[in-house]
């Protein structure tokens, strides 16, 4: 996003309220530089165009074998049933070959490595940081709007907020449906494991530190995401899920 030239509020920003799922065309510069070096590194160049077609074709058996589910999610997101499925494919196709422990840590790799061009323009953050007011104030705003227009992707169960806190507990998340619908829970962790690379990245523009002790596809009830202001968040050790 390029900055504006007049400070606004945060509630005129573009992507405010909008779905988390909805990734602005500026979160993709850059990406598929990214997915290319890590399949190179992986597959050597002409490893990738034999892995390429292997994705395809489990594709197609994926889409044949969950026929139904695949239809029930494109109900829900017409274009995330199309980027969940080839995810999956991908995954399927490593762990047939290696492991899925092997499978799952290199599809977390990509993810995370886009990680560094999604949360930026997934909070609009050279605008953000122009808007009227205090930076973490803002960022709490535009969290609950992102969080409640995120209906297709979450169904947030409660928001607790407070001067130097917010909270946000969710107890339906949609990677872990689609993980359930076509067999494969790892899926599911992976947009935990992207929020885990995202935040950190953001969190001195926004003055803030994320915390989150649990998460729904990591074995836990809910994800409970919590954002604090620097240097309000609990001390000593500890380890986000």
């Amino acid at each position: 996003m390029k900055k504006t030239s007049q400070p606004q509020k945060v509630e005129q920003l573009e992507r405010y309220g909008k779905s988390i799922s909805d990734i602005p065309k500026d979160a993709m510069k850059g990406q598929g530089k990214i997915i290319f070096r890590v399949f190179r590194k992986k597959f050597r160049f002409f490893g990738l165009f034999p892995f390429a077609f292997q994705v395809l074709k489990e594709r197609r058996r994926l889409l044949k074998q969950y026929a139904n589910q695949y239809q029930e999610l494109r109900k829900l997101t017409p274009k995330g049933a199309v980027e969940i499925t080839m995810m999956i494919s991908m995954f399927n196709t490593i762990a047939q070959k290696e492991s899925r422990g092997t499978a799952y840590e290199f599809v977390k790799t990509i993810f995370q490595g886009l990680a560094k061009h999604a949360y930026p323009a997934l909070y609009q953050l050279n605008d953000l940081e122009l808007c009227e007011g205090d930076i973490f104030v803002n960022y709490k705003k535009f969290n609950i709007a992102l969080f409640n227009g995120s209906t297709r992707d979450f169904h947030v169960q409660r928001i607790k907020e407070s001067k130097n806190h917010l909270r946000i507990i969710v107890d339906k998340c949609l990677n872990v449906e689609a993980g359930k619908m076509f067999d494969c829970p790892e899926i599911a962790k992976l947009g935990c494991d992207v929020d885990l690379a995202g935040y950190p990245l953001i969190e001195d523009r926004v003055n803030s530190t994320f915390r989150r002790p649990c998460t729904i596809a990591k074995g836990d009830k809910c994800c409970e995401f919590n954002f604090y202001r620097k240097g309000f968040e609990p001390k000593g050790e500890y380890e986000n899920k």
